[in-house]
């Protein structure tokens, strides 16, 4: 009896052994269950997060920040997937921008510039043509791809948008330019098609005629030519055929080479040595351009180790910063990388900024370019007095020196008024503790009055037209070794008639 007793027991402990087991059971299920509640809770709302940081950056990265409109990257995903939608259709490529956009910036600001911008942008809106897609692809280009819409009624849309743009202003008339391409292959590249709406544009003449021009036949035969060029260009930069010339910069006071100007030769495998006119025009109208940039800063950078290495005494390299680098700031970490590579001294580098960049300064130039002073760079104003560069900026942002446009040298030395002119404005420049180069020196006459005046260092055929390293290296030894010292003269202000008014020299 008894062990029959002891057999129930063990079954009830057994019995309350499972129950207990089972409720730890339940208790870590339970605990598991609600751990992962709040793990799919954090899970979905990471997920909504990141979403919506995606679609946050993808606004970004295909929006122009002016307009607010889809910019090139959003026209390049966009437009193909209509013309690949609809293969039968016919397509039109409309390229469009303000012909007189430089002169609205220069007489009334970039703000009033933007200004402008954002009011086409929202007369293009306001076509409600549904079978479109637009998108404000450059600065001052907008582009517009249409198909079922008759070639016919094409003239009526572009004379439609010339007219509202006329109501913008009382006080300027905004003027339009339209470039047409019908496209009559559907297969083609869109940048092609691009490309050659914005070549029929570059055709109009402002206020000679249309103001509109259609993609013809014979601007085909120079648009292959133009590509070949480019398609030539890719590996012109592989097998180094793209040569850096150097220009020296000569102190008016000693004659001695102070720095260089590096410029671009192209030593094309049939038409020989080609100068930057011969194709400098096409690439800055492509992405090419920017490649072509890097490479000539690294050569740049290879010639500096190259005059360390060889223990000559490295003179300061200018490069020409195209205008469109301003607006990023991605060019100012490839330039510090350049630097870090090859071991230079940033101030080696001096960067002239074109002053055509400058009179459209918005909020992230300015910034960039004090980033490039505070990174180390020395900067310069390129082509100085071809432009109405604000003299404010020469106040306001860090420039160590001002290059004097060549045709303002040209069109100032051959009357009393622009000798006043050169004269206020180098020693307005000298005050501001700015170095003044003058471009264009071709003869003795105008290197005697500029160091007169004095102008610091001229550059121009009268002393050197751009030669390669080798031949630059000989005529700085050659310099170096000559013991030319003319009469030092440094006029300012003090040296100035007292009677003449120096706005009115200079606005006349």
């Amino acid at each position: 009896m008894w062990l029959f007793g002891f057999i129930i027991i063990v079954l009830i402990g057994i019995i309350i052994y499972l129950i207990y087991r089972l409720h730890l059971e339940k208790t870590y299920y339970e605990y598991k269950s609600s751990k992962l509640d709040t793990l799919q809770e954090t899970y979905d709302q990471d997920v909504g997060k990141l979403s919506a940081s995606v679609k946050s950056l993808n606004k970004t990265a295909y929006t122009n920040t002016v307009t607010g409109m889809g910019n090139l990257d959003y026209f390049l995903m966009e437009a193909p997937r209509y013309i690949e939608r609809y293969p039968r259709n016919h397509f039109n490529l409309i390229a469009f921008s303000i012909g007189n956009m430089p002169k609205i910036n220069q007489l009334y600001g970039p703000a009033e510039g933007d200004s402008v911008l954002i009011y086409a942008g929202q007369i293009f809106r306001q076509l409600s043509l549904t079978s479109s897609v637009l998108a404000h692809v450059q600065s001052n280009m907008f582009a517009l791809l249409l198909w079922d819409t008759p070639e016919t009624d094409i003239p009526q849309i572009l004379a439609s948008i010339t007219d509202k743009l006329s109501c913008y202003s009382e006080n300027f008339i905004v003027t339009a330019k339209f470039g047409v391409y019908n496209v009559s292959d559907n297969s083609q590249p869109l940048t092609d098609m691009l490309s050659c709406a914005s070549l029929a544009q570059k055709q109009v003449k402002e206020g000679v005629g249309s103001n509109y021009v259609v993609f013809t036949e014979k601007m085909s035969k120079s648009f292959a030519e133009n590509k070949k060029m480019c398609d030539e260009m890719e590996g012109a930069l592989e097998s180094h055929t793209f040569i850096m010339y150097l220009q020296p910069m000569i102190d008016l006071h000693t004659y001695h080479i102070t720095s260089a100007e590096a410029l671009v030769r192209w030593e094309h495998p049939e038409k020989g040595l080609l100068s930057p006119y011969a194709f400098l025009p096409l690439f800055e109208s492509t992405q090419l351009m920017l490649k072509l940039d890097y490479y000539m800063w690294e050569e740049a950078c290879k010639t500096l180790r190259h005059w360390t290495d060889n223990k000559l005494d490295p003179l300061p390299v200018t490069l020409n910063i195209s205008p469109v680098h301003l607006t990023s700031s991605t060019f100012i970490d490839t330039l510090s990388e350049l630097t870090a590579k090859y071991k230079i001294d940033r101030q080696m580098l001096v960067l002239e900024l074109p002053e055509r960049g400058l009179v459209n300064t918005n909020t992230d130039v300015l910034t960039h370019i004090k980033e490039l002073h505070d990174a180390g760079f020395a900067l310069c104003i390129d082509n100085f007095g071809s432009f109405h560069t604000p003299l404010n900026l020469l106040k306001d942002l860090p420039f160590s020196c001002v290059k004097l446009d060549r045709n303002f040298l040209t069109q100032n030395s051959s009357s009393e008024e622009g000798l006043t002119i050169l004269r206020y404005l180098i020693a307005m420049a000298k005050e501001l503790d700015l170095i003044v180069i003058t471009e264009g020196v071709e003869t003795l006459d105008q290197a005697n009055f500029l160091t007169e005046i004095g102008c610091d260092t001229a550059q121009g055929y009268f002393f050197s037209k751009p030669i390669n390293l080798r031949d630059f290296d000989q005529l700085n030894k050659k310099l170096r070794r000559s013991g030319y010292h003319p009469n030092e003269y440094y006029p300012t202000f003090k040296d100035m008639d007292k009677g003449v008014d120096i706005m009115e020299q200079m606005l006349h």
